[in-house]
């Protein structure tokens, strides 16, 4: 089954003074429909690069992207693209266009055309997915981090597009601010069946994925599922990605002869532990 986004042997590099931002080199992927896919690697890995390409913000030097069956390539299908493939940055603030908060979720729809009455159903509907539905009246302005990250989201939902893409979006978020983007965005993902790449260099926020990618120098070294990914700690430290505690702990339980299976959450680590009890 072809994925909504298909990438056939892409490469960009940046023609510019600025040699410091990464490019990407010959990659080539398929999201699936529905998948939750998390994409991780040190800053300047090349993540936001491939982030900009998935949505034709970017246009490879070689190789096509397809999203749909459109390729970024050709003009005619970058407004199309755009609608279905939304973006949300690392910075809530900047991604704020109203003072009120259902003025802000309405812009995009808004310039999209929508009628008056969708918009209103559209806001009522994507404040609700991330759990801000009271806060419509509010300004953005005086929420928590977190919250107003939220609030970025639905601005996108209220766009109905088929993938969300996350760029960093809870780096400059407390712990907290970040545990409540990602119960959103997994909550779209499984009770919306919405497409979600998450880009990320928190290991923490990958485990729930279906599939991870691992970046380094704008080519990717390795993807599979969040467990089989995690257990090889040394490539993970090769391309300086720290390994989530959870896989710590397993590693060295399994040196000492532990029969402990292969986990990633903290509770079925205690799980594990309690049987061999």
């Amino acid at each position: 089954m072809k994925g909504i986004i298909e990438l056939n042997e892409v490469s960009f590099d940046y023609k510019s003074v600025d040699q410091t931002t990464v490019g990407v080199k010959n990659i080539s992927l398929s999201i699936k429909e529905g998948d939750f896919v998390a994409l991780i690697g040190h800053n300047g890995s090349g993540k936001s690069t491939l982030a900009k390409l998935f949505n034709g913000f970017l246009i490879p030097d070689t190789g096509d992207v397809i999203v749909k069956g459109m390729n970024t390539k050709e003009k005619k299908n970058t407004f199309e693209i755009r609608k279905k493939v939304g973006m949300v940055f690392q910075t809530p603030d900047n991604q704020m266009v109203a003072s009120i908060i259902e003025d802000d979720i309405a812009f995009g729809a808004e310039n999209l055309g929508v009628p008056r009455e969708e918009i209103i159903r559209r806001v009522e509907w994507a404040l609700s997915a991330v759990d801000m539905l009271e806060y419509k009246k509010h300004t953005p302005f005086k929420l928590s981090g977190g919250q107003k990250q939220r609030i970025a989201i639905a601005a996108i939902l209220a766009m109905m597009p088929e993938v969300l893409i996350l760029d960093e979006s809870t780096a400059m978020l407390d712990p907290e601010g970040r545990k409540e983007v990602l119960e959103v965005v997994k909550k779209l993902n499984k009770e919306h069946n919405m497409t979600v790449v998450l880009i990320t260099h928190y290991m923490e926020e990958a485990i729930d994925a279906d599939e991870v990618y691992i970046m380094n120098e704008g080519e990717i070294v390795d993807f599979g599922k969040p467990e089989e990914v995690f257990k090889d700690y040394k490539k993970l430290n090769s391309v300086k990605l720290e390994v989530p505690i959870v896989s710590q702990v397993i590693a060295l339980l399994q040196k000492d002869g532990y029969p402990i299976k292969n986990c990633l959450k903290v509770e079925e680590l205690a799980e594990e532990i309690c049987r061999l009890r």
